[in-house]
């Protein structure tokens, strides 16, 4: 059998779907903040509702999915705004902009607390940031980059 190499695929964007495998997507919502495409999310205490990482011990729910109903904020960034529906991937390949280089054999951590106002929750990295980030462990990086900021593709499997 031969194995399928993610490497060579054409990148797509922040929270688009990596293939067309076996996914399991819900909806969800955010009562207060708008959420960007390819961020990560965590459980809030009403239920079917989420929110974004803010301290650490949180309960990961999974990543926001990139779809056309979404519109761009003031800098054209594109967002779920708050009370509208936020379709959530929990198991799948979605690709994130990591915040680090990665590859395959990183361990994956979810930003909770902003690096000096310059990071924002949410967002994917290889390691704790000093604190600012915790581990997922139903998660695992499946592409390689060089750089801050790159896309990078990850495979997520909520239970």
């Amino acid at each position: 059998m031969t194995q399928l190499t993610y490497g060579a695929l054409v990148k797509g964007i922040e929270g688009g779907l990596g293939d067309s495998g076996d996914s399991d997507i819900v909806t969800r919502r955010h009562a207060t903040l708008p959420v960007l495409f390819g961020r990560g999310v965590i459980r809030n205490a009403v239920e079917g509702e989420v929110a974004n990482p803010s301290a650490t011990g949180f309960v990961f729910e999974g990543i926001a999915v990139a779809t056309q109903i979404a519109k761009p904020n003031a800098t054209g960034v594109a967002q779920y705004d708050a009370k509208t529906a936020i379709p959530v991937l929990r198991k799948g390949r979605i690709w994130v902009l990591a915040e680090q280089a990665v590859n395959p054999s990183s361990a994956v951590f979810l930003r909770h607390t902003a690096n000096a106002g310059t990071t924002a929750p949410g967002r994917f990295r290889a390691d704790i940031d000093t604190a600012g980030a915790d581990a997922i462990t139903n998660a695992r990086w499946l592409t390689t980059t060089t750089a801050i900021d790159q896309l990078a593709l990850l495979e997520i499997n909520m239970p």
